[in-house]
């Protein structure tokens, strides 16, 4: 089976600098932060151009934190986007907050036009797919900007790092995310001195060291471990290649496609994608999955989630995403992971081509409706 990514192969890629880091890490006493956990966030601190960046325990819990710094309660009003992972709306909404949605494009980006921010508590904007909202559109209404740039790591808008915008941004490193890891990880970036501050103690359950006999901060446990912070930085050490690799493959995709007619999934003009995702656009994309899985493929459905359906996350479920929707049953992601081989590459182009029906291409006609 050619794998969506393989952690198998990125170890043996890495190994050689990763095994003797943790062979140090686990030969010492402290677990907690510690030498490898400032290596990381000076290295993003460099990469995004932040003032600061501190390392937590995943993408969810960096967001949590910046609505726990906004100081969002029951009722605030958080607008946020309408379809992604569920991990991206469910900070705000674990703390009470009223989720006011926003549809995406026909790129998968956050729809961020005409809305309605009367009574706002803060903006949540969400990049998918390798790329990122458009900015310029929200950047002067005078609300709180939380940017979710889990995926969006790498890409650039309007030739800015796409984690340097908002009042603070938050990266995840995962198996399937821009700079992999084995597990989870994150980071929380701002250039807000006063949260950065504040994440010091949030961060690690409210206080910095357990002999401070006070207690001035509510926080949660997203203390750094030094064993996963080896981890993200060995992979930052290889991110730039792999990135090179990623582009190489969409490049293929789309040439080794073209003659089919096959729609697949566009970067926006403001947006330079990191290739995160190469995305196509099928009749059925259930179907489709099953059909490359039968010709020895692997691919995903990013994502089956209308979140203003749902009875966990919506108070008003009459509003109707049509771009949601077409995502949900119409795109499907195929493999990019940097390790994939060219006969690799080759051979889910062929099979792409091989499970094409008639149905698959008309499709594209419903993608352009603006």
């Amino acid at each position: 089976m050619i794998r969506i990514t393989s952690l198998s192969r990125q170890y043996e890629e890495i190994k050689h600098l990763l095994s003797p880091r943790l062979d140090q890490v686990y030969q010492q006493d402290q677990h907690m932060e510690g030498k490898w956990m400032l290596a990381c966030q000076d290295r993003l601190k460099e990469m995004t151009g932040r003032k600061h960046a501190l390392m937590v325990t995943s993408g969810t819990s960096a967001l949590l934190l910046m609505f726990m710094a906004l100081g969002i309660k029951q009722g605030d009003k958080v607008v946020c986007i309408n379809h992604s992972i569920p991990s991206s709306v469910m900070p705000p909404k674990l703390l009470g907050a009223k989720l006011i949605f926003t549809d995406i494009d026909q790129h998968g980006q956050q729809d961020l036009r005409d809305m309605d921010t009367t009574g706002v508590k803060a903006l949540m904007t969400t990049g998918l797919y390798g790329d990122c909202h458009d900015h310029d559109l929200v950047k002067d209404k005078q609300i709180p900007i939380i940017n979710d740039s889990c995926q969006a790591f790498l890409s650039r808008y309007k030739g800015q790092e796409a984690t340097s915008i908002g009042d603070a941004s938050a990266i995840s490193f995962a198996q399937n995310k821009t700079c992999p890891v084995f597990g989870t990880y994150g980071a929380v970036l701002t250039d807000r001195d006063d949260w950065a501050d504040e994440f010091q103690y949030t961060r690690r359950c409210g206080y910095l060291s357990r002999n401070d006999g006070k207690l001035d901060h509510l926080g949660i446990n997203a203390q750094p471990h030094a064993d996963k912070c080896v981890q993200v930085y060995t992979s930052l050490e290889f991110v730039e290649r792999w990135q090179q690799r990623r582009q190489e493959i969409a490049e293929k995709y789309k040439q080794g496609l073209l003659d089919t007619g096959l729609a697949y999934r566009t970067s926006p003009g403001h947006s330079k994608t990191n290739n995160h995702k190469f995305v196509l656009f099928v009749k059925d994309n259930t179907e489709f999955m099953h059909k490359l899985a039968n010709k020895g493929v692997e691919s995903h459905l990013h994502y089956r989630y209308d979140f203003s359906k749902s009875s966990v996350l919506s108070d008003d479920k009459t509003v109707d995403f049509p771009y949601t929707n077409f995502f949900i049953n119409h795109a499907i992601t195929i493999p990019s992971n940097p390790w994939l081989s060219a006969q690799e590459t080759t051979a889910v182009i062929e099979a792409i081509k091989d499970c094409l029906t008639v149905e698959d291409l008309d499709i594209t006609s419903k993608i352009f409706k603006d």
